[in-house]
């Protein structure tokens, strides 16, 4: 009997501590998802620096920053990353350069959640207007891999892609969530 309990704890301490990130409601990987998109990489006009550093820990795990982190609308030459600490700063010009970024959930959204690991899907617009009055309209197609680190789902994982519309395509959805 005690060797079947050393045997059984360590698998059952690591279920016990893999199983603390939150199933359902406002900090599970889907609710993230749509959070990360409509308040994390929004900007409106008067908003003060975007520092990724500050305002995305929430969502990426910034004292072990590897993964794979893809979006075709990166800026610059690089679209592929293998850790957030670099990936995340690279957008920090383009925030700097919009007045503002107003997004909107649309169809298509998905999620499959484990214990440890999570994978959410989601349909989004965006509309990026530079300082310089240039309007961006775009529709886009998000999926995160997600990770439980200490209590908290971070993203390890993360494909994006984008493509130009025209602006009345995207007006009725922006500022939607999910669940309109």
């Amino acid at each position: 009997m005690n060797l079947l309990y050393m045997t059984l704890m360590p698998v059952l301490t690591a279920t016990a501590v893999s199983a603390s990130c939150p199933q359902n409601g406002p900090a599970a990987p889907l609710a993230l998802h749509e959070e990360w998109i409509m308040q994390g990489w929004e900007r409106h006009e008067g908003d003060g620096p975007f520092v990724f550093a500050d305002k995305m820990a929430k969502y990426y795990d910034l004292t072990d920053p590897t993964g794979v982190f893809w979006d075709n609308f990166a800026p610059g030459e690089t679209q592929l990353f293998t850790d957030a600490s670099l990936y995340g700063p690279n957008w920090e010009p383009l925030q700097a350069a919009a007045k503002s970024i107003l997004h909107g959930m649309t169809q298509g959204h998905s999620v499959l959640v484990g214990e440890e690991v999570a994978s959410t899907t989601v349909g989004f617009v965006g509309r990026l207007e530079r300082l310089d009055g240039a309007v961006l309209p775009f529709d886009a197609r998000s999926q995160l891999g997600w990770q439980c680190v200490q209590g908290a789902w971070k993203i390890k994982q993360e494909l994006n892609y984008a493509w130009v519309v025209e602006p009345e395509d995207i007006a009725p959805f922006l500022g939607k969530g999910l669940n309109p």
